[in-house]
């Protein structure tokens, strides 16, 4: 089984610092351990890694999308 996940985000500049922030995302499968992380508002960091360190592979970073795929 694939399982498959679509970040959509948007960049911000907090304090000076930019941050990419959830706007959309799709998961075709399963997401875990990861889902508590895959919210709309939250920063892409932790998410992508979360994603990285459980068995999933990026395979397309473009403008403000990232898609992740895990095998199983």
């Amino acid at each position: 089984m694939t399982d498959v996940v679509v970040i959509l985000f948007r960049r911000i500049r907090v304090n000076g610092v930019r941050r990419r922030i959830i706007r959309d995302v799709s998961i075709i499968g399963s997401a875990a351990p990861c889902n508590q992380l895959l919210m709309i508002g939250r920063r892409v960091g932790p998410a992508a890694r979360c994603l990285l360190n459980n068995g999933f592979q990026r395979v397309l970073s473009r403008d403000n999308v990232l898609v992740f795929i895990r095998v199983r």
